[in-house]
Order: C-alpha cells, then structure tokens, then sequence
C-alpha cells in the first residue's frame, strides 16, 4: 500500500476514519506532559494530531500522502490550531530533532519493515520521552474480525514483539484489548488491538 493508495482513500469528502480522536489515545495522552511537543506517524486525515493540538500540544503530523496531510490541514483550520505537516516516508524520515512524545495508531507496514519502524519511533522520542501506540494484533485476521486492517496477519503486531523491542525504557500499559471501533466507515466493529504506552530510557 503506496502512497497513491491512501491518496485514492482520502481523496473523498468524508473523512475515511472520521474526526474524532482515536479512543486509546484519548485515555492514555493523561501521561504526556500539558504543552509537550507530540509527533504523530502515519497521521492519515489528521484526526489525532488537530485533536492533540486542540489540548494545547505542539504537533507534527507526518504522513506520505499528500491528500491526507492537505486534509488535515483543512481540518485543523476548522478547529482553529495549528498543526505542522511533513510529507515523507515514516521509515527513511531522518528529521535533525526528537519530540517529547509520539503517536502512532494502527500505522500497519510489510513486516521485514516493522523492525525498522519499530526503531524509527524510539529515535524520534527524547530521553523519558513517551510513545503512545496502538496496532491491530494477528487475532484481528485469525479470530475473523472485519473491522479494518491488513488482510494479513503477518503485518500486524503481536504483544510479544512489542516487549522485546522495547525492552529498554518502561511500559506503564501493553495490553491485547478487544473492543468496537467506531472510526468513520473504515474502522467499524469489533477489533483485537494491542495498546502500549512507553516510556523512553
């Protein structure tokens, strides 16, 4: 999935995963610091970010498609706050500076790239920064939920996975969680995700 796909996805009036926050992110920012400078990976439409600048945090929003990121544009000028938007690959982005807390949910990549994506989040964070993190688990194909996602299990990530890669730094949540999603007409139903919340050594 290029970025011409996600551009074909949002280049739509409706917003594909709606404008309302991710629900986990919503519950969890509580450990992030009021006024930290947050980036959000794969941040689509710009649902999370313009809703975290809306809580008084600095945003960058990065994201390969250029729809998504003009969209998000659009809609923080809705809401009246700023958002920064960088187009660029979330794997080979090599920006000068970290943040003091990072955003991804359900950013689903091939899996011989997740390693590096994995990598990428804990260089983007500065030292006791925080990750905030949800993904579709492999139960969401192999329990047949129909929620959303990959149509493969191999590009979703295991709690597991997530433990040894962040082995280093502290998890105040890492949890497999099931529950309905209602996120615009591609995220509805009952989904198996796996949430985490990190923070940097």
């Amino acid at each position: 999935m290029d970025s011409s796909f996600w551009d074909d996805r949002y280049d739509a009036e409706a917003y594909a995963y709606g404008t309302d926050p991710n629900v986990f992110l919503t519950d969890a920012i509580g450990t992030v610091p009021a006024g930290a400078t947050v980036v959000e990976l794969g941040a689509g439409e710009g649902r999370n970010a313009v809703w975290l600048a809306q809580q008084g945090y600095t945003v960058t929003a990065v994201d390969y498609s250029w729809t998504g990121l003009k969209k998000t544009e659009q809609l923080a000028s809705r809401f009246g706050v700023d958002v920064e938007t960088v187009e660029a690959d979330v794997i080979t982005w090599r920006p000068a500076r970290t943040w003091d807390a990072l955003v991804v949910t359900f950013l689903h990549v091939l899996p011989d790239q997740r390693a590096l994506l994995l990598s990428q989040m804990k260089r983007l964070v500065a030292p006791r920064g925080w990750i905030l993190a949800e993904w579709f688990r492999p139960a969401q194909v192999e329990q047949g939920y129909e929620s959303g996602g990959p149509p493969h299990a191999d590009m979703m990530v295991s709690k597991a996975e997530l433990q040894h890669a962040f082995r280093e730094g502290t998890f105040s949540r890492l949890e497999e969680v099931e529950y309905m999603l209602d996120e615009g007409p591609h995220h509805q139903g009952e989904a198996a995700t796996v949430q985490m919340v990190w923070q940097a050594p």
